[in-house]
């Protein structure tokens, strides 16, 4: 976050990594994460797992993306969340945390209310589009939802919150 606004020109284009300070504390689980899908939410989890030095391995259907990942050297397993033999191939039996980041609700929803059935305490971090469906998603086990309308709602609230308080609305006669 910044300390001050900064008066970028209108277009600017802006990277943001999310990086951990070095001194901060993570608590360690006992056990790995599993990440569904590899997507940018999905790489972005990854990195977080990464910088904690937590060990990871992603679940994703895109047999593309799996072939170039595993060039690349990342644990990754060619899937589906929905099916119990796809999340016991990437490690359900041992997981400490569950992050489903695919932007497919049903399925969000289908694998939350499997991983709970077969893992009562592993911790289930999930997507959904609409704030109904993370609704749903809570009710079926997820310990945390993010919800993209909600982030969306809150991004058109600081962006148009920031412009209007440089931009007062002249007073009227």
């Amino acid at each position: 976050m910044l300390e001050e606004a900064a008066d970028w020109p209108e277009g600017t284009e802006l990277i943001v990594a999310p990086l951990l300070p070095e001194d901060s504390v993570i608590e360690r689980p006992d056990g790995h994460v599993i990440i569904v899908g590899f997507g940018l939410a999905g790489r972005y989890v990854a990195e977080l797992a990464q910088a904690a030095r937590l060990p990871f391995t992603v679940l994703e259907k895109n047999p593309v993306t799996v072939e170039t990942q595993r060039a690349l050297g990342r644990d990754i397993v060619l899937g589906d969340a929905t099916e119990k033999e796809s999340l016991l191939k990437a490690g359900l039996a041992d997981a400490a945390i569950l992050a489903l980041t695919i932007p497919d609700e049903e399925a969000v929803l289908k694998a939350t209310s499997l991983v709970r059935r077969l893992r009562p305490n592993i911790y289930i971090i999930a997507r959904t589009t609409y704030s109904s469906k993370g609704m749903r998603a809570s009710q079926l086990g997820a310990d945390e939802v993010v919800k993209a309308e909600q982030a969306v709602a809150l991004q058109f609230y600081e962006k148009l919150r920031i412009r209007l308080s440089k931009h007062p609305r002249d007073s009227a006669p």
